[in-house]
């Protein structure tokens, strides 16, 4: 089982390794159910799933970790393996409209100082990674990305061939405690990675796709892999969840959708650290 620190959003953190790092997992903020159709969630980072006031949300969330939406990157996030290499050119691309975002990629990676990467998720893996004193990449892996196995192209990407020195931050995302699957897709996911293989708390066939991801850091020569958050179809009062939105699985209640980010900035001139709490006070 890995190790997994289930701390409240914001989650933020830096790098020992690269003081220059930033880094912060998102949150719902506030539990929202959804006792009328008008409820919409505190801090959704989405402009295609969910309400509220998204523009605000990202300004405030980018916020923690010294950056700004002018200079950040989103991707367009399909659910499958290619990785793209971005730049300052790129800065603002996917903040405003979606359709900008950059396309057909569930990586981004850079090599440039005060570009910040966004992927964002309600179920699904983030995984945020550095090269110490080289780049920085924000991964998106849900079931789909775990088989097409883009954790592996992205640190590849980044890190060329020498990956021992990069480090991993894995977010919440959902468990195997809750991401139920039919006995076929999980035989099938399973074959390839067993580490994936799991059961459900209810006893159905589930997959936990942090413990694939976990294997593919492994496999691809990363040694340094920190988590934080735990499983977000457990703890919809702190997530944004799927699987809780939709009432897949069992026991589930309707919660506003919407989704949290990983956030990662590479600053040029670091300042001083800032726990989550303390940044989320700015």
């Amino acid at each position: 089982m890995t190790p997994v620190h289930d701390v409240q959003p914001p989650i933020g953190t830096q790098v020992a390794e690269d003081p220059a790092v930033r880094a912060v997992f998102s949150g719902r903020v506030a539990p929202i159910a959804v006792p009328a159709p008008t409820a919409v969630p505190d801090a959704n980072l989405s402009l295609v799933v969910g309400a509220g006031d998204v523009a605000s949300a990202r300004r405030d969330a980018l916020a923690l970790i010294g950056a700004t939406p002018e200079s950040a990157v989103f991707m367009e996030q399909v659910h499958g393996g290619e990785v793209a290499v971005v730049g300052s050119a790129d800065a603002g691309r996917g903040v405003c409209d979606h359709a900008d975002a950059i396309p057909g990629v569930d990586a981004l990676v850079t090599f440039e100082c005060d570009v910040a990467l966004a992927v964002l998720v309600a179920d699904c893996v983030p995984v945020l990674l550095v090269d110490p004193g080289r780049g920085i990449a924000a991964v998106h892996a849900g079931r789909r990305g775990v088989q097409a196995n883009v954790v592996a192209t992205a640190v590849r990407t980044l890190a060329d061939a020498d990956s021992s020195g990069v480090v991993a931050l894995v977010g919440p995302t959902i468990g195997g405690c809750c991401y139920e699957v039919a006995h076929a897709l999980h035989d099938e996911v399973a074959a390839e990675w067993p580490q994936a293989a799991a059961r459900t708390t209810w006893g159905s066939p589930s997959l936990d796709l942090r413990a694939a991801v976990a294997a593919q850091l492994a496999a691809a020569g990363v040694a340094g892999v920190e988590h934080l958050g735990g499983c977000t179809r457990c703890a919809p009062a702190a997530w944004f969840s799927h699987r809780a939105t939709t009432g897949g699985g069992a026991g589930a209640a309707g919660w506003a959708a919407g989704r949290q980010a990983g956030l990662v900035v590479r600053r040029a001139a670091a300042g001083p650290a800032r726990s989550a709490a303390a940044a989320s006070l700015d």
